[in-house]
């Protein structure tokens, strides 16, 4: 796991920027640092050792001839493999999954290579004899990979900081990206929040001729939903529980201490057990608890680590954690609302105190069907085949806000069921109900004729599924994890020097379960059923069937109490009006409404009090990552 960055063309004039903005990813890769000039373009390079913590694993990485360089972030679980095919032709001088990429260009091409490797990653390959660039991102996202195409060049980087840091003059605000983070609590790809700033999205590659200074952008993987299996459960699950196993062991390959994050949860419990029964030595897993029980689960891990004697280091979210958000914020380089930033920061610091490397259960949900979204997907194809339109939108509308309690499902039902489950294919999050409302006059006009639902839409008609329910699994696969999930593990762990990996999304896994049938995949309507099937074979019961947590943090709740008194200061200051963003007046019911428990307005407010922190440190200069919230004040 490491951190890489580069410049090509004429955007190479800025290579004196260029170690500096490196060394912005010391958290990235702390081991060892590079910088390479080979014909065009220069590579940089921040070297976190996971195999062979040899001088040998250095990069850039440059072919016997010294016309070819790369710059590798990531792991390539079948390297070994491709490397005994590749020894037939070309000498090695290292035992790194990085030098089996450079050969395999060298040796197949560009499109093969992308079409043999199995891993996570996003790498660059520079090819000085043509003078082109080759990057790539791996196929569900689990590495970032930035870059900004300009003034007869390209610029590139792992993360949004370092990119910044090397481009000559500051970026605008994308209206269009705030209007979606503001919308969904995040910035989906290809976009970011700066205008000329690129995210490449999963399964995607890059290739950048400096001679015409031409790029293109192109899908190279995705995932059918059909044909549909014609097993039986008993077989499916027996086909699940060998690709879980392989998908395990290919990731237990390290040089370095490798444990696990076990949160208690029906995921990362099933990848710990099946981790137990494929290494010699006791698993060392860490779990973070909280003091509040609704939050705590602890006691679920607890019973996995007993069951396979797994070595479980316990660790308690402190009392003042969100102190260190400026810091957890500057990581992310933009904004990211998701409210479990705070706690899985914490978890992966108190990893390292025990292993560098930790398999995570990323992933269960999307291919299994953990979240609600394709239940209530399944639901609303009936729904909408009994009942008028005229009538759904009648009781669309009465029965929308029914967002908790008993009725919840109803709510959910009515809401997804009153259009086409093309309009239903959304998140309903943050200010997507409020934007006209909300929005100041400046913002709305910047974003007219445009909503953030488009985005979704495309997702929806690119998805090859066989009914609602694949579709809402592809859109999750497609757009949550990655913008979201993925974003945060990776961001959150590597700014601790950990690596995570995530057994559940693997390749094979994920082609094998899209082609589950969906009356198995959610027998009953009972979400991940199959999963907690198979998980039935190592995990207690008691783990598996209980109410869904998640790795949340009470955000309402600190934001009546602790954090109060920096929201306001926050969010009722003439800096953040004169942004423009949001309606001053609208900004201030919200805080009096929320602060006064007359209203829930935590997760509108949590968006824009992450904002606002990002906008100081990244927009005003006022606050830096280093300063606690008594800044704001």
């Amino acid at each position: 796991m490491c951190g890489i960055i580069g410049l090509v063309g004429d955007a190479c004039k800025h290579a004196n920027k260029l170690e500096t903005a490196r060394d912005l990813m010391v958290h990235r890769g702390p081991d060892d640092a590079g910088l390479s000039e080979v014909g065009g373009a220069c590579l940089g390079f921040r070297r976190l050792a996971i195999l062979d913590l040899s001088a040998a694993g250095h990069q850039p990485m440059l072919a016997a001839d010294g016309k070819v360089a790369l710059a590798f972030n990531g792991e390539i679980y079948n390297y070994r493999e491709l490397r005994l095919e590749l020894e037939k032709r070309q000498a090695f001088r290292s035992h790194t999954d990085s030098e089996v990429l450079l050969n395999g260009y060298l040796a197949w091409g560009w499109p093969e290579l992308l079409k043999r490797i199995d891993g996570m990653f996003a790498f660059a390959i520079w090819d000085s004899r043509t003078e082109t660039l080759y990057a790539a991102r791996d196929r569900v996202g689990k590495k970032p990979f930035f870059y900004a195409h300009a003034g007869h060049g390209l610029a590139f980087a792992s993360t949004l900081n370092a990119l910044r840091a090397m481009l000559p003059d500051s970026r605008d605000i994308n209206p269009t990206a705030l209007d979606a983070y503001l919308t969904y609590q995040a910035v989906p790809a290809p976009m970011t929040l700066f205008k000329g700033i690129h995210q490449l999205p999963p399964a995607h590659a890059l290739t950048y001729s400096a001679r015409s200074d031409t790029l293109t952008v192109s899908r190279y993987w995705d995932v059918s939903y059909g044909p549909k299996l014609e097993h039986s459960e008993v077989d499916v699950l027996d086909d699940l529980d060998r690709l879980v196993r392989e998908a395990v062991r290919k990731r237990l390959m390290s040089d370095v201490p490798l444990g696990a994050f076990l949160s208690g949860g029906v995921d990362s419990s099933l990848v710990v057990s099946v981790m137990a029964q494929e290494i010699a030595q006791p698993v060392e897993a860490v779990v973070m608890g909280f003091d509040d029980p609704a939050y705590d689960e602890r006691a679920f891990a607890r019973q996995v680590a007993r069951k396979w004697g797994v070595n479980l280091h316990e660790h308690t979210l402190r009392p003042n954690a969100v102190a260190d958000l400026p810091e957890i914020i500057w990581h992310y380089g933009q904004p990211l609302a998701d409210v479990s930033i705070v706690p899985t920061y914490y978890v992966a610091e108190a990893a390292k105190r025990h292993v560098t490397v930790v398999l995570n259960g990323d992933g269960g949900d999307e291919l299994f069907g953990g979240y609600a979204r394709p239940v209530v997907a399944r639901a609303a194809q009936h729904y909408r085949r009994f009942v008028p339109r005229p009538l759904r939108h009648i009781l669309g509308q009465q029965y929308h806000r029914l967002e908790r309690g008993p009725l919840k499902p109803l709510g959910m039902l009515a809401s997804a069921g009153q259009g086409t489950a093309a309009e239903a294919f959304v998140y309903d999050r943050a200010f997507r109900r409020y934007r006209a409302a909300a929005y100041a006059p400046a913002l709305m006009q910047a974003v007219a004729g445009e909503h953030p639902d488009s985005h979704y839409r495309r997702v929806f008609e690119r998805a090859r599924g066989t009914d609602d329910v694949d579709r809402a699994l592809y859109g999750d696969l497609v757009t949550y994890l990655p913008d979201q999930l993925l974003a945060k593990m990776d961001v959150s762990t590597m700014a601790h020097s950990v690596e995570a990996r995530s057994p559940l999304l693997d390749t094979a896994l994920i082609e094998y379960a899209a082609r589950i049938p969906n009356e198995l995949r959610l027998k009953g309507y009972a979400t991940k059923y199959l999963l907690k099937r198979l998980a039935e074979r190592y995990v207690p019961r008691e783990v598996l069937y209980r109410r869904k947590r998640g790795f949340v943090m009470p955000a309402s709740s600190w934001l009546r109490g602790e954090l109060a008194p920096y929201l306001r200061a926050a969010l009722l200051s003439s800096a953040f009006a004169e942004r423009e963003w949001i309606s001053p007046d609208h900004v201030r019911r919200l805080v009096e409404e929320h602060t006064s428990g007359i209203a829930n307005w935590g997760e509108q407010l949590w968006t824009l009090f992450v904002l606002e922190i990002w906008a100081r440190m990244n927009l005003d200069g006022t606050l830096s990552r280093h300063d606690s919230l008594e800044v704001l004040r």
